[in-house]
Parts: C-alpha cells; sequence; structure tokens
C-alpha cells in the first residue's frame, strides 16, 4: 500500500538502452506477431505543451511506437502547467495518476521517497548524457526522469546598454569566468538611477526565480543541501558570505528601488525588455518572452548576450538547470508500467528526439545532439555549463515546502530585519524540519 500523500503541494514554477524481455526493436518496442497477440494496453499520458509543433512530436512518437506495438494504445493528454502540483497531489491521492507524464523537472522528484516513482535507469543511455544532468533527475542514486530538453541558467545582459556606457570590456567574453568584484563593477559601471536603470535584476517576493540566488550563493563555495539531499547546509560560513554579497548589492544601489518585495516576473520579464536592468538571470526559455515583450512595445529590441555567473575567486561558475523530461507514475499495474518504460525508451531514443532537439525552444541533453547548436549561440552557450550544475534540492523531501520558506529569509535579510547569518540559520532549521517530516 503506497503511503498517503499530502495535498495542496506549494506549486513550483518549465535510449538506446532496452526495457522488457522478449521480442524487441532497437528503441525498446515489440515487434511482430508476439506484439499483436499481446495484451491490449491502454497508457495515459500527461504532456506539457507550449508549442503547437512540440505537440506534433508527440503525436510521431504515439504514432511510431503503436505502428511496432498495436497492442498499446497511448492516450494523450495536454496538461497546463498552471497549478500542476496540485493536480499532481490530488491524481495520487484518488488513484488517478497517468501512466507517463511529460513536464518540468521541478514536478515529481519529491514523491520518489513516498514509492510513487518509477526508477528508469534501465530506459536511458546514460553514456550520452551529462552527470550533471543525470543527478538533477535521481534521487538515492535512481534516476526517475528521462531528460529530454535542458536550459542552464547563466545572466542574460543587455549589451546595448553596456556599450552606451562605454562599459562592453567589463563584461566576459566567450563564457569565460568572472569574480564577483568584476560583476559588481559591472553593475555599477551601468546603473543610472535617474534614468530608471540598474545593474542587477534582484527580487524575493516569492520563489520565482530563486534559482538565481542559489547560484550567488554557490559562487562562494555553499551548497544549499547536503549531497545525500537529507540535510540543509546553506547556514555555512561560505553561505553567510554569498548572501552578504547579495546584500551588499542593495548597499551599492546596483538594483532596483524596494527589490526585496518586487517579483521575478516583474523585474525579468518587464523591467528588462524595457531597458531597465543591465544582467539578469535567464535562459534560452526567456528569449521569447522579451522577443513578445519588444512586439508589444515593451521596450526596443536590443543585443542581448549570455554569460557565466560570478563566483568569489572566478575560477569557477555555478549553474542551476531547467528541463523536461519524461517520467513513469508506480500505478501499481505492473504490466501499464512495464510498457510506459519501453513507451518512455522509445520516445527519447536518440532517433527519435533528433526532431525534437531541432525545436527553437528545446536543449537536447544528448551530448551526441550537441552539434546541433552552434558554439556561439544561447543555445550552444546553455549546454556549456552544464558541467557547473548546482543540486537545487528537487530530490529533497518536501522541497517545495522548503523553496516557499525561502524567499521570506531573503526578505529578511535584504531589509536588514535580521543579519544575513540570522536569516539562513532560521531557514536551515525550517528546512531540516520540513525534510524531517517529509521523510517518514
Amino acid at each position: 500500500m503506497k503511503k498517503a500523500i499530502l495535498a495542496g503541494l506549494t506549486t513550483v514554477l518549465a535510449t538506446g538502452l532496452l526495457y522488457g524481455c522478449g521480442s524487441s526493436n532497437e528503441n525498446g518496442a515489440g515487434s511482430g506477431s508476439n506484439a499483436n497477440d499481446a495484451e491490449k494496453v491502454e497508457l495515459k499520458w500527461w504532456v506539457k505543451q507550449d508549442e503547437e509543433a512540440i505537440g506534433g512530436w508527440y503525436d510521431k512518437v504515439i504514432a511510431g511506437f503503436q505502428k511496432d506495438n498495436p497492442n498499446v494504445t497511448i492516450k494523450k493528454e495536454v496538461v497546463p502547467s498552471d497549478n500542476i502540483n496540485e493536480k499532481i497531489s490530488i491524481a495520487a491521492n484518488t488513484n488517478q495518476l497517468p501512466d507517463i507524464e511529460q513536464g518540468s523537472f521541478f514536478w515529481p522528484l519529491s514523491y520518489a521517497s513516498k514509492d510513487l516513482l518509477v526508477p528508469l535507469d534501465d530506459a536511458i543511455d546514460k553514456d550520452d548524457f551529462d552527470s550533471a544532468v543525470l543527478d538533477a533527475v535521481s534521487v538515492n542514486g535512481k534516476t526517475y526522469i528521462s531528460p529530454n530538453s535542458v536550459a542552464t541558467i547563466g545572466l542574460i545582459v543587455n549589451k546595448d546598454m553596456f556599450k552606451a556606457k562605454g562599459a562592453l570590456d567589463l563584461l566576459p567574453k566567450n563564457m569565460s569566468f568572472w569574480t564577483t568584484d568584476q560583476f559588481m563593477k559591472a553593475a555599477k559601471a551601468v546603473t543610472d538611477p535617474a534614468k530608471g536603470q540598474y545593474g542587477y535584476a534582484m527580487y524575493a517576493a516569492d520563489t520565482g526565480g530563486d534559482q538565481a540566488h542559489h547560484a550567488m550563493l554557490w559562487g562562494f563555495g555553499a551548497k544549499t543541501f547536503s549531497d545525500d539531499n537529507k540535510t540543509a547546509t546553506l547556514n555555512s560560513p561560505e553561505g553567510v558570505e554569498g548572501l552578504q554579497f547579495l546584500v551588499s548589492l542593495f548597499d551599492a544601489k546596483v538594483v532596483p528601488p524596494g527589490a526585496a518585495g518586487l517579483k521575478a516576473t516583474e523585474v525579468i520579464n518587464k523591467m528588462f525588455p524595457a531597458g531597465q536592468i543591465g544582467m539578469t538571470m535567464g535562459n534560452v526559455g526567456h528569449l521569447g518572452i522579451f522577443e513578445q515583450a519588444f512586439k508589444e512595445g515593451n521596450g526596443t529590441k536590443f543585443d542581448m548576450d549570455l554569460v557565466p555567473f560570478p563566483s568569489k575567486d572566478g575560477k569557477s561558475t555555478n549553474t542551476a538547470l531547467f528541463g523536461d523530461g519524461m517520467w513513469v507514475w508506480n500505478t501499481g499495474n505492473r504490466t501499464k508500467m512495464d510498457w510506459a518504460k519501453k513507451f518512455v525508451a522509445y520516445a527519447n531514443s536518440k532517433e527519435s528526439v533528433e526532431d525534437f532537439a531541432k525545436l527553437p525552444s528545446v536543449i537536447s541533453p544528448r551530448k551526441s545532439l550537441a552539434h546541433l547548436y552552434a558554439e556561439d549561440s544561447f543555445q550552444g552557450k546553455s549546454i556549456k555549463l552544464l558541467p557547473y550544475v548546482g543540486n537545487i534540492g528537487l530530490g529533497v523531501p518536501g522541497y517545495p515546502e522548503t523553496r516557499a520558506a525561502f524567499f521570506p529569509a531573503l526578505q529578511a535579510a535584504f531589509t536588514k530585519v535580521k543579519t544575513p547569518k540570522q536569516a539562513l540559520d532560521d531557514w536551515t532549521a525550517k528546512a531540516n524540519e520540513i525534510i524531517a517530516r517529509n521523510a517518514k
């Protein structure tokens, strides 16, 4: 009997190897009379679909799999991302989970500790993925998501703003590393309060975009969670030093006034395309948002680039991983779960995902498909950041709760209600209580 799942989870902000036995083709699908004589199976597949072209790819892999396996019917259902965690929670509590789901890495991993996800280690060609990607979709050494699209965060910069200030040389070139001191100098160079322009996009009103705060603290050597995801560790001396640096950005007035009370969507999606921000956390997924803003008249189009997050010593960088993939829910129906794994292996084989990887909003995490992206493109630069992915905590028991508790701690530090040490001590204690409670 599965453990009951707590309803109302906080919303979180987006093969080659074969599985099974018997007759199979190179993508894990059955063939011949054995497939025709097999038990009839219907699989429900929830999908995230942000653009029409992605829907076309879904239909293509369904058609291919069903042709090879006429006993299997895949029922696709497009599920909006809004309130997806509540929808999943309700489905888990009422035994209405789909067999397969395609969506964000942020959605399912907290269910692994509750035995509601099926391990996919034997359905993924692991040699074709960077270890950082596989780590991001694994819990306790088991891989639960077959990744098919990733986006690392960096700093998207308004190059025209830097050119206007004669400060373009202050930015790193060709994805080279840089120090937090160099970052501060660059932020100051383009800050012009009289014009409503600020060097860095700071915000802390909700969980949105909090990956940037973690990446900055990691640049000082901090870790948000232990490697085994059992303990929050951000109140280390390195974490405190990192948060003190973020506070210093307020003191230097290189962030928008009242930034502690601003949402990421306000600062990134509106202020940046309006030409009010020099550097913002972002990834390739933001480019479409900016283009739409320009079309709607919210600012004049400008030249943009992607640079890495800074670190204290300038010898490395840090990033957080956004991504989508497929997973299989543990519905208790072994036959359906077996066929679901075969479908995931088929849909995410190199041959199947090559067309998917060419879509504008997709970056394939497969090493063998990296050649599809020009080295100096946003996609190519994003791929270069994959080795520097940090642990944001997706596999931490109670992660959504720990995340919801983080931005109030940041606000307390940014407004100087608490010192950075007090803020991180309080959050770490609360996060560890959440982890202990959810790990039971």
